[in-house]
């Protein structure tokens, strides 16, 4: 009879981070809300109503209707120090009441046109300057409320494939996690980068879309294949996780023909594992530790006493900072424990250097590593 093994329990740690990750979710889940159910509606409302408004009869004027008002320029100004270029017009109407107008991005036809003293007509609507009219040339004013819903569109449609992400991590950590002690496992990386591909195409389509039904149709359909390859995704590594026994990467040791500066550290209760020491030097025979960029001063050379035993990918229990875009190779030096953490590109320098490739090889086998199940 097989005997099903038993699933670590989860730790108080990835409990408090589910928790604060969760509430992070909540924050994302209300904000995209808020945009989408609030504030969209009444953007397209406003563009609806003034795109529905007509001049002001001469007799009964209202802030529904567009009013026109006579004035004079009396200088311009071109904020180029940005990006995207900004316009402003400086008027006074007849009253002598001045107005400092933000003009749209384009800066024409009426910026482009009009010079101080030209005559122009401001047209109002509710209470603000909508555009502005010059000898039949007429210009939006930033004030023009087209197209104002996209970006909170776009937003609120990317923030709500990111709350469910959240949320999927924080189940995953509180429910979940004891399955695996790997810093980033498969269970988390594979959703992240789908609800990312599903906010990047959401937010595009919310931002290009005409309204929110538009923008749902178009992102729908452009996020069709997203849910099939993360599903295909999820049961390939599920599949290779089953045919794995262990979480051994194979790396091939490489002996450098001369000393190489490599990124990492060495973690352990030994002489050569010191704070700040995030730099190894790589050579013939030669494995160093030390903080100098340039590897050349205040190297711990790491004694020939340390054998490799295996290189995996990094655990959340591993001690140090946060070791995810590492590999780990796991030491000994006599009776004592060592990790050394380098890049995947560099660790076949280090197993080289270590003469790991003497007493057994350690070949490349996969880029992902399993699912730390042992």
């Amino acid at each position: 009879m097989l005997i099903k093994a038993r699933r670590a329990d989860v730790s108080r740690e990835d409990r408090r981070s589910a928790i604060a990750i969760a509430l992070g979710g909540l924050v994302l889940a209300v904000a995209a809300g808020i945009l989408l159910l609030v504030t969209v509606p009444g953007l397209h409302a406003e563009e609806r109503d003034f795109k529905e408004a007509s001049p002001c009869p001469a007799t009964a004027p209202s802030p529904d209707c567009e009013r026109p008002v006579g004035a004079t320029v009396t200088g311009s100004e071109t904020d180029d120090h940005r990006k995207t270029p900004r316009y402003w017009l400086d008027l006074a109407e007849r009253d002598g009441t001045p107005h400092h107008v933000r003009m749209n991005e384009k800066g024409y036809p009426v910026f482009a046109s009009v010079g101080k003293g030209d005559p122009v007509t401001l047209w109002y609507w509710r209470g603000h300057i909508r555009f502005i009219d010059f000898h039949g040339l007429r210009q939006s004013t930033h004030e023009d409320p087209t197209g104002d819903f996209r970006l909170p569109t776009a937003i609120g449609m990317g923030l709500s494939a990111l709350a469910l992400n959240f949320f999927w991590c924080a189940y995953w950590l509180a429910r979940r996690s004891g399955s695996s002690r790997l810093r980033a496992p498969w269970q988390l990386m594979v959703p992240t980068m789908a609800t990312v591909c599903l906010a990047t195409v959401g937010g595009i389509c919310g931002y290009l879309g005409d309204g929110m039904g538009e923008a749902l149709r178009y992102g729908a359909a452009g996020a069709a294949p997203v849910p099939a390859v993360t599903v295909a995704v999820a049961v390939w590594n599920v599949r290779q996780d089953r045919r794995r026994e262990t979480d051994t990467i194979e790396v091939t040791p490489v002996v450098p023909d001369k000393e190489e500066i490599c990124q990492g550290l060495i973690i352990g209760d030994v002489p050569y594992s010191v704070d700040g020491f995030g730099i190894l030097v790589a050579g013939p025979g030669l494995l160093a530790a030390t903080p100098d960029p340039t590897g050349h001063f205040a190297r711990k050379v790491v004694p020939r006493t340390l054998v490799v035993e295996r290189v995996r990918p990094p655990y959340w229990t591993d001690p140090g900072p946060d070791l995810t875009n590492f590999l780990i190779a796991e030491c000994r030096d006599g009776g004592t424990p060592v990790l050394i953490a380098s890049p995947e590109v560099h660790m076949p320098w280090v197993l080289g250097a270590l003469g790991a490739a003497e007493p057994e090889p350690v070949t490349a086998e996969s880029a992902r590593p399993a699912d730390g199940r042992t």
